[in-house]
């Protein structure tokens, strides 16, 4: 299994949080054909960057994520975090086994 973490920062910039909810989640859902949720991040303490809000996408592999992400809605997905990545840590995890 392949996922993409996704950790919107903390701001008091409320926009942001919009923005997290009403474009990137909505891309998110389009690249995986169902309703993606949005989970608050309640605490994390041992890191020094503070976030609010988590979601996460996933395949059965790598290459099934990479198909997925050069869709229509993965490159409108692509091109949204090129304006949005100082606001944004995405995170790849594999559970393949080529670790």
């Amino acid at each position: 299994m392949y996922k993409l973490l996704f950790f919107l920062h903390k701001s008091d910039d409320d926009s942001l949080q919009q923005h997290f909810k009403d474009i990137t989640i909505k891309h998110l859902s389009k690249i995986m054909g169902k309703e993606i949720k949005i989970a608050k991040v309640e605490d994390n303490l041992l890191l020094e960057e503070k976030y609010s809000h988590f979601c996460e996408i996933a395949a059965p592999s790598r290459y099934e994520m990479d198909k997925l992400m050069n869709t229509k809605a993965g490159k409108e997905l692509n091109k949204d975090l090129m304006d949005f990545h100082s606001d944004i840590t995405v995170i790849t995890i594999n559970y393949g086994n080529d670790n």
